[in-house]
């Protein structure tokens, strides 16, 4: 269990966590969450946890994990119909969340022994794909990130990122690994409450969408007597911000570190040290520790590690498997190698990121067609273009933020007479890309 992460000689009234409200929890406490959630839920069950960064809903996802539950995190704002999918598929046996316990069903086993936590392979949108952890993965790649990022027991993080996204988690599980305390929040970098409880951290860590909306609020000029470190992942930052904000960190005496990682990978792959940042910030930098990466003879960036997760499960009967990886992950991410660190050239399937979480554009597609809307999808990271034959294209566009909870200013619903198709009669995805480039 995750607890293992925990160094052992901690004393235990430091604090682990402290929310938004106040509401605090030790290192100590493990024992009593442990015996609670046994109690609370008995044997060992597939348990959906509708993530919040609060302390109520962290401590159950470490007391239920530490109990011998397999959990499921998704987000507390998934929509309805998404969760009902998914109880459905998996045969989930219990709910826990912001309002409480609901026990679905029995006990039915069926899950392998070393299977811990499930990760949805799109982030907010719920896909019905799933990707299986064990405890010793997950660990491997927090103890790695606690190494390269030189983590202590006095750093406090502000962790705003949904712990429902690997990224979000792996703040989390690093942190704990070095006795650190976790400042979690509910609050976004648009309200004043964040920036008061900003104060308080020495590190935060975010997608590009968070560190561009930092640099609006004026970032540079906000009053942070603790700060230590910035943290970029879940995407590729503007050049301009990247030349900003490494900067500010060299006037400030702060570090800044760019980092890749794929939620199957547990998640982090690689980073970017702040001494080889300048002039390589279109690079991911160089494995962390314990990883090796390679390209293959099709450009492929291929990763061993043993981070690599179990494997995909999309019913309940995959949940018995066990891991059928073997510690390499092939990205589907075209790379290259420059100076010792690799670059991203480009993808060889249909995803993209929104504000972090990957998006699989034919999970999109396949879902709204369900419903009644026949859609194409292109775009690029925090960019989602949809492409309807519908003259009403708000119709499209509510339906698709109800079924994924999609950030608005990430959607842009378009309307087309035709779809463009290849001589085969195939969508033609190129040039629907090509159409997605240009301005609305």
């Amino acid at each position: 269990m995750l607890a293992a992460l925990i160094p052992a000689n901690i004393d235990p009234q430091t604090v682990l966590a402290v929310d938004d409200t106040g509401e605090t929890l030790h290192y100590g406490d493990l024992d009593a969450l442990r015996a609670t959630w046994a109690t609370k839920i008995s044997g060992r069950r597939l348990v959906a946890v509708l993530c919040a960064n609060t302390v109520p809903m962290f401590g159950a996802y470490i007391g239920l994990q530490a109990a011998g539950h397999a959990v499921i995190l998704l987000s507390s704002k998934i929509a309805p119909e998404a969760l009902e999918d998914l109880i459905a598929r998996y045969k989930i046996e219990a709910v826990v969340g912001p309002e409480g316990v609901e026990l679905l069903a029995e006990p039915a086993g069926g899950l392998h022994d070393d299977l811990s936590v499930c990760l949805s392979t799109s982030g907010s949108t719920g896909s019905p794909k799933l990707v299986r952890f064990s405890t010793a993965q997950l660990a491997a790649n927090a103890v790695s990130i606690a190494d390269y990022l030189d983590l202590e027991a006095d750093d406090a993080p502000l962790a705003h990122l949904p712990f429902e996204y690997s990224f979000g988690l792996s703040v989390l599980h690093s942190h704990m690994a070095v006795g650190a305390t976790l400042l979690l929040t509910e609050h976004s970098v648009m309200q004043k409450p964040f920036w008061e409880r900003l104060k308080e951290a020495t590190s935060i860590a975010g997608v590009p969408f968070h560190f561009e909306m930092l640099l609006r609020m004026r970032l540079g000029r906000a009053d942070l007597p603790k700060m230590r470190t910035l943290v970029q992942a879940g995407g590729k930052l503007g050049p301009k911000e990247a030349q900003t904000l490494y900067d500010m960190a060299h006037d400030k005496g702060w570090k800044f570190h760019i980092m890749y990682g794929q939620t199957e990978a547990g998640p982090r792959i690689s980073w970017l040290p702040f001494d080889r940042m300048a002039g390589h910030f279109d690079c991911i930098g160089q494995p962390i520790p314990g990883v090796t990466l390679e390209i293959s003879d099709d450009g492929d960036l291929v990763v061993n590690s043993p981070a690599i997760m179990m494997g995909y499960a999309e019913g309940r009967a995959d949940l018995a498997q066990g891991d059928v990886m073997d510690g390499v992950l092939h990205t589907g991410d075209l790379a290259e190698r420059v100076e010792g660190l690799y670059r991203i050239t480009g993808r060889k399937s249909r995803f993209i990121k929104l504000q972090g979480n990957r998006v699989s554009l034919g999970d999109v597609e396949t879902r709204l067609q369900s419903i009644g809307h026949p859609v194409c999808c292109a775009g690029r990271d925090d960019a989602l273009v949809i492409f309807t034959e519908n003259s009403d294209t708000d119709v499209v566009r509510t339906a698709a933020i109800a079924q994924f909870s999609f950030p608005a200013r990430s959607l842009d619903v378009r309307h087309l007479a035709a779809f463009p198709r290849r001589s085969n009669d195939k969508i033609d995805y190129g040039a629907l890309q090509a159409l997605s480039e240009l301005e609305g």
